[in-house]
């Protein structure tokens, strides 16, 4: 008898405890794989630097010219074919993309969040290259994040935290949000 495949998706902000979740699920040995793993190969490909404007920007590029749910799709390529019976996907960013894996058997999206301010200082405490430095570049960042595009093309965090099956508020510590992920796994298994 096959093992069935489970596959979670993540969503949320910039800050919001996406890489945490993830992080616990690769612990508890799952297949990790990003739609931003998809984008900085594309940039390497390309010669261009790896920030997060640059990301942003031929992220949208690569949704306009191969539509908008692909870079799921090549990330789900990447994860259907593990041997691994259970999968993550992280960043999730678009609605094309949260419909394209919705439609996927055995998928289960998980959307990440907290208040603004207290993701930008989360930010600046873990100190990332690639991050915005100062709050105006920062709420500017996660704007676009929440809105860039014209339909189901960019990103829209809003629409992609609305379709979420359980979201996850990350205000507290990280046991707290350790025990919030163990909820939902009973739920998916």
């Amino acid at each position: 008898m096959e093992t069935k495949k489970i596959i979670i998706g993540l969503t949320g902000p910039i800050s919001g405890g996406k890489g945490i979740v993830a992080d616990y699920l690769k612990e508890k040995g799952f297949f990790y794989s990003s739609t931003s793993d998809r984008v900085r190969e594309e940039l390497k490909e390309r010669g261009i630097e790896i920030t997060r404007e640059n990301l942003q920007k031929v992220a949208d590029e690569l949704r306009k010219e191969f539509g908008p749910n692909v870079l799921a799709s090549r990330t789900y390529d990447k994860v259907v074919n593990q041997k691994i019976s259970c999968s993550v996907i992280d960043s999730i960013r678009g609605e094309a993309e949260v419909d394209f894996l919705k439609q996927k058997p055995n998928f289960y999206f998980i959307g990440v969040t907290a208040p603004r301010k207290l993701r930008y200082k989360r930010m600046v405490e873990r100190n990332r290259e690639s991050d915005p430095i100062s709050w105006e570049d920062f709420v500017k960042v996660d704007k676009a994040d929440f809105k860039s595009g014209k339909g189901k093309f960019g990103r829209n965090m809003k629409v992609c935290l609305k379709k979420a099956d359980i979201l996850i508020e990350n205000t507290g510590t990280l046991e707290e949000i350790k025990n919030k992920i163990e909820k939902c796994l009973k739920k998916f298994f």
